[in-house]
């Protein structure tokens, strides 16, 4: 019986360390154009850079939903949108949102509300692969398209601050086999 456990033991084990090596291979940060057809923005909010690029995206393409999803209770909105952009009627601010599949919640409901064909998800690199998976559980029917933050990259990463990264990275990978978990209890 020991060798069972054991043996069940080091095949979990093995299994973690090969989906972590092919989650990380998921989450290398590559350049995308921003998607033609679409026709809304879905921004996840909690990591730098993401509320800008949504923005920025959304003021650069006319006839666009836009939705920021996950914005904090205490952050007013308009210091979020800027007092001097055009059609501000068309920005959603979402603020009940606390975790992924919430926002994944709110996303698949607003695409909804406006009849959404095709929507950019924007979100941080390391962050896509778990939210693209949840928006499109809920939302099978909608096109969603992943364009990520940009990711900035310094050569001058101490040793310490890598190891800090990769248990980052573990933190990530271990949302993104519980979000396939809460899938298959759905």
């Amino acid at each position: 019986m020991r060798k069972l456990a054991l043996y069940i033991s080091s095949l979990l084990i093995l299994f973690l360390i090969i989906g972590f090596v092919i989650f990380l291979k998921r989450i290398q940060y590559k350049q995308v154009n921003f998607h033609y057809q679409t026709d809304g923005i879905a921004v996840l909010t909690g990591g730098k850079g993401r509320i800008s690029l949504g923005l920025d995206l959304f003021n650069k393409n006319k006839n666009l939903k836009l939705i920021i999803s996950g914005v904090d209770k205490k952050v007013s909105d308009k210091s979020i949108i800027p007092y001097d952009l055009k059609n501000k009627g068309s920005i959603t601010i979402d603020k009940e949102s606390r975790s992924t599949y919430q926002n994944a919640k709110i996303i698949n409901k607003w695409a909804s509300k406006y009849k959404l064909q095709n929507v950019s998800i924007i979100t941080s690199y390391y962050h896509m692969p778990r939210s693209m998976m949840l928006i499109q559980s809920l939302t099978p029917t909608i096109n969603f398209y992943a364009y990520p933050v940009e990711k900035k990259i310094s050569n001058k990463i101490s040793f310490r601050d890598k190891i800090l990264y990769y248990f980052f990275l573990t933190e990530e990978y271990i949302k993104y086999l519980v979000s396939h978990f809460i899938i298959f209890i759905k």
